[in-house]
């Protein structure tokens, strides 16, 4: 969806399903979305960004050939972070943006990617992450199983993922690129401790040192 000012919000345009207002509070999911759509125009300029109304998701099958994964932790949620893309497309949109020099290659696809995913990630823990000292450090872990093959990964659990899909259209061919985007809380999920915490800004975060996984 297009927006006409700049600072206009990609979730104030959202209806958001019982099925999400019953597992998410709604502050949560819309701070989300305003927090991705920042950083998106933040790396890509003024470019057309639709966010399609947010579900929850049980299957594990990945989108795309290519994605990124980060830690989410907090004392109110532990788990992770993904963003999915398809590579050729994706790939065409750094190179009508601006992103990168002549032609993108996978190494500017996973760095942009990577940069994309910290930047979201930066905002999401000085939004709503709090003091990473009141998180305890003695906590469980669960194995992750990725089969390449089947596009499929598992987080141990089955706990239900919060989905995003954005869609953005690259401003010479016109083309859309679909990228998803899954919060899975799956080994902390207490919404009752959530605290939303106002920002004067959506505008990308600087996070300082990129972080890869």
């Amino acid at each position: 969806m297009n927006r006409s000012t700049p600072r206009e919000s990609v979730s104030q345009f959202l209806i958001l399903d019982e099925s999400v207002e019953h597992e998410y509070p709604a502050a949560l999911v819309r701070g989300m979305i305003d927090i991705t759509d920042g950083v998106f125009r933040g790396l890509f300029g003024d470019i057309a960004v639709h966010c399609e109304p947010p579900g929850v998701v049980r299957d594990r099958i990945i989108f795309g050939e290519v994605f990124s994964l980060i830690p989410l932790e907090s004392a109110w949620c532990r788990g992770y972070m993904m963003m999915q893309a398809e590579q050729v497309p994706f790939m065409q949109l750094l190179e009508h943006t601006g992103r990168c020099e002549g032609q993108a290659g996978f190494r500017e696809l996973n760095g942009m990617l990577g940069e994309l995913t910290n930047l979201i990630w930066g905002a999401f823990k000085n939004r709503y992450m709090g003091d990473p000292l009141a998180v305890g450090r003695a906590q469980v872990q669960v194995p992750l199983l990725i089969n390449h093959k089947q596009k499929y990964i598992s987080f141990g659990t089955d706990n239900p993922q919060l989905c995003f899909v954005y869609r953005l259209t690259d401003p010479v061919s016109g083309q859309i690129v679909t990228l998803h985007q899954h919060f899975v809380f799956s080994l902390n999920w207490s919404p009752e401790a959530f605290r939303d915490a106002p920002q004067a800004s959506a505008e990308p975060v600087e996070t300082g040192a990129l972080e890869l996984f």
